[in-house]
């Protein structure tokens, strides 16, 4: 290559230190830059001719006159040095295709005129070019520096190779964009999936937690003491065999102890009483006859259910075939109608309509009966043959001035009030003796049935232990419910809920229960035609 000329396809940029001045020229740019902005200069070269015309063209007049020397000066706030350039030597030409050098400067680094320094283009006589003129006969390129607004920024000029590029770009960012929302989609619908499992789970355990809280609260709220066998032994009768040895039964209702210690046990449908010794397993016949004979004289039964033994073993019995209240004198042959009419039902106030539960106030020796299918209880003072209304009465219904057969019944006397097995609501009901109305203690005060720790399925007697806890024999629920003092939440302590069955866990028709004097627990399984031993561990 001769000397003077330039080679082709080259690009220079002249590098000077900060605080030297640029060539003197006539001219400067002192638009070009602000010094108040942050640029983005674009260098754009495009030949008109080609390199070598040009080249040939100033050979004619002075080959050491370069084409364009171009100066930039810049300022790096941080390192306080100027970089102009690569080198000043070099000179800017161009090829066929158009070139760009782009240069951006960003903050913390600020790209600023300096007052001193211009940039200056001269020509090959000497003479400054205005900044504003396009350079088009002796200039192989174009400087296009674009300010895009006053906040310091300035936009480099566009050309298929940056469109191509920020097409890519945008693309990408579409895509991008898209693929987010894809997954966020995707996350969103596991998150609530998840979620929902976890709120679901939550559910679950917390009725597990619920359920072990409240089985170990009931074991732990049961004293030691009370606590029986569930398995039953078989001290009287043949399961699932009725008969009328002096060993057998046939539907046996109520039981009761005497003061020596024997069981007095009702035997409905043999129509007669049995007393047996526990100890032995002997039973006699000691009311009623023990042929099971049924008739209306004073020595004969006809469907006797419920029983109560005073402190002097004398037994009271509801004859309730009859219509009327027995009392026979203990080691008596007969009986005495102490209540009722002989074989006569009705409602007035000296007749009964199916007398069922029996029991007596110690202290003024007053007899209360339930009417069962008069929906009422009786009271009748001794040697008086006419009764009066001391509850319900008001027909069959759930309201609390009815009853819907009352069947077992319990005075209380610390309470004066009666305890009452409300067969047809399914509930166990307290009545002031003197109030109108009563108070619910276990089951539903809307009549519902059921299985469950606080509901009823017929309840048939109520008996208290010594410690005043209640025990209730439900009869459609095949069950003994425990229910402690003042608690409405029952445990079951003989018999599986609403499942009927003779083997030695399973009872079938539960009529009543009663207690020996070591809380060992008897128990009247009807259907079965047996009585069942638990005993007390």
């Amino acid at each position: 290559m001769k000397e003077g000329r330039m080679p082709a396809n080259r690009l220079s940029v002249e590098k000077l230190p900060r605080y030297r001045n640029s060539l003197n020229h006539q001219s400067s740019l002192p638009t070009i830059l602000n010094t108040q902005m942050s640029s983005v200069i674009h260098v754009s070269v495009r030949p008109r001719q080609s390199v070598r015309s040009i080249l040939n063209h100033k050979d004619n007049k002075e080959s050491n006159n370069s084409l364009s020397h171009l100066t930039v000066h810049q300022n790096y706030n941080r390192s306080n040095k100027s970089v102009i350039g690569e080198d000043s030597n070099k000179q800017l030409t161009s090829t066929t295709h158009p070139v760009s050098v782009i240069r951006t400067l960003r903050p913390p680094f600020q790209f600023h005129q300096n007052p001193s320094k211009s940039i200056n283009i001269p020509n090959e006589i000497g003479k400054n070019i205005d900044h504003q003129n396009n350079i088009n006969n002796q200039s192989t390129s174009n400087i296009h520096i674009i300010d895009k607004d006053r906040s310091g920024t300035i936009e480099a000029l566009r050309n298929p190779i940056n469109d191509h590029h920020r097409s890519i770009n945008n693309k990408k960012k579409q895509n991008f964009i898209e693929y987010c929302c894809r997954c966020s989609r995707r996350r969103a619908l596991l998150s609530f999936i998840t979620l929902l499992y976890l709120i679901l789970l939550g559910i679950i355990l917390a009725i597990i937690l619920i359920i072990l809280m409240r089985k170990t609260k009931k074991t732990t709220n049961i004293p030691s003491y009370l606590r029986w066998n569930t398995s039953g032994i078989t001290l009287f009768g043949t399961a699932g065999i009725r008969g009328n040895t002096s060993y057998q039964f046939y539907n046996p209702c109520s039981l009761v102890f005497d003061s020596f210690g024997d069981l007095y046990i009702s035997d409905t449908l043999n129509n007669r009483v049995q007393k047996c010794n526990i100890r032995n397993l002997t039973c006699t016949t000691v009311a009623g006859q023990a042929n099971a004979v049924s008739g209306i004289n004073m020595s004969y039964l006809n469907f006797q259910t419920f029983l109560y033994i005073d402190t002097n073993n004398n037994l009271y019995i509801a004859d309730s075939g009859n219509q009327r209240i027995q009392l026979w004198n203990y080691g008596a042959t007969y009986g005495k109608q102490i209540a009722g009419i002989t074989g006569s039902s009705g409602s007035v106030l000296n007749q009964f309509s199916g007398p069922y539960g029996i029991d007596i106030d110690p202290n003024s020796n007053a007899i209360y009966i339930s009417d069962f299918n008069n929906h009422r209880i009786m009271k009748y003072f001794p040697g008086n043959l006419t009764g009066m209304i001391i509850a319900g009465g008001h027909g069959s219904g759930i309201n609390n001035t009815q009853l819907s057969y009352p069947n077992g019944l319990l005075f209380d006397s610390s309470t004066n009030s009666l305890i009452i097995s409300n067969y047809g609501a399914n509930d166990i009901i307290r009545w002031i003796i003197g109030d109108s109305k009563w108070t619910i203690i276990a089951g539903s005060s809307t009549g519902l049935s059921g299985t469950s720790s606080t509901l009823f399925n017929h309840p048939t007697s109520v008996t208290y232990d010594p410690m005043g806890n209640m025990y209730v024999a439900v009869m459609f629920n095949h069950r003994i419910q425990l229910y402690l003092v003042g608690q409405t939440n029952g445990t079951t302590i003989a018999g599986i809920s609403g499942i009927p069955g003779n083997n030695s866990t399973m009872l079938y028709y539960p009529k009543s229960v009663a207690f020996d004097n070591q809380l060992n627990l008897y128990v009247a399984d009807e259907l079965n035609q047996r009585i069942q031993q638990f005993l007390r561990y």
